[in-house]
């Protein structure tokens, strides 16, 4: 036998048996008493199976009655506990934001957005996934993260892009340097000092190609780093100087290093939300971009007193 009882039926059931009177349960649901008879005959009937005793002065369960009550409960509670955990998420007061965002961003950006969104949504997961720009992009594109943190990607990804940070190329070099005591620089001064540059499978790379190219400034790389960190621990070690973006400083923190602007020509790189168009975003993805963005005015704030 495989009966199956409504919803609407346990409810009549577990009421019946709560209240032990046709016409307060019938009050209750809302149901004529004729109504809630038909329903309670309808179960009996369902199940080939009397689960209450009546006479004139008493309703009672059954044995087979009693069987059933606290499965009836386990039901209705399991009912009413998964659309509480639905809700929950629809609200934005429940649920998981996928991110995936450049290292550099994840350690910058990145927590304090995280902080901000976690005070008024304690109950939401939050997942970081890191790696360089197009990996970022890709997962975005086939739905393995809600919002990409990245510069632009290509057109033909069909992605949507709003830049909130313009990463600016800055000159990297020992702190006792003398180039540290100038607050700015142009590409010209990588003409007389070793070049420690970043590797030309990153985006990075060509940022600062075009860059040279602009200034009529031709260097010949002494390393080529994939990492940005190792870069920086060449420079420490006395090796050259770099050009690295400002996220990119901040994420490393050695204190060994400094930074310097590079202007003529002034580069730097759109950092932005990146996110699929084809794909609906609840409401706690949208709030994480907003904190996102709070942050990033709050960095471009501090960048430029610094």
């Amino acid at each position: 036998m495989h009966q199956r009882l409504t919803l609407p039926q346990l409810e009549a059931f577990l009421q019946l048996e709560a209240t032990a009177s046709f016409r307060d349960a019938a009050l209750e649901l809302g149901v004529s008493q004729p109504a809630l008879s038909r329903t309670i005959q309808q179960i009996e009937t369902r199940l080939g199976v009397r689960l209450f005793d009546r006479d004139t002065r008493h309703v009672r369960l059954t044995a087979a009655g009693e069987q059933l009550r606290p499965i009836a409960v386990r039901l209705l509670k399991d009912y009413e506990d998964s659309f509480s955990d639905f809700e929950a998420y629809v609200e934005g007061r429940a649920g998981r934001v996928r991110i995936a965002a450049l290292p550099s961003v994840a350690a910058t950006l990145l927590p304090g957005a995280v902080r901000r969104f976690r005070q008024s949504h304690p109950g939401v997961t939050v997942d970081i996934w890191e790696d360089v720009g197009a990996p970022v992009h890709r997962v975005v594109e086939e739905g393995e993260a809600d919002i990409g943190i990245a510069p632009p990607p290509a057109e033909t990804r069909g992605l949507n892009f709003r830049a909130i940070y313009q990463d600016r190329l800055v000159l990297v070099c020992r702190g006792d340097d003398p180039l540290a005591k100038a607050a700015r620089h142009d590409w010209t001064v990588f003409r007389q000092r070793p070049f420690i540059a970043m590797s030309p499978d990153t985006g990075l790379r060509s940022l600062i190609d075009r860059a040279f190219a602009e200034a009529d400034v031709t260097v010949d790389p002494l390393f080529n780093c994939k990492q940005p960190a190792t870069a920086g621990a060449l420079v420490v070690a006395g090796q050259g100087i770099t050009v690295l973006t400002r996220l990119t400083i901040e994420q490393i923190r050695a204190p060994e290093l400094a930074w310097c602007a590079l202007d003529n020509p002034e580069a730097s790189r759109p950092i932005g939300l990146v996110t699929c168009p084809a794909r609906s975003m609840m409401s706690p993805a949208r709030d994480f971009m907003r904190d996102l963005e709070i942050e990033a005015r709050s960095l471009a704030l501090a960048a430029e007193g610094s």
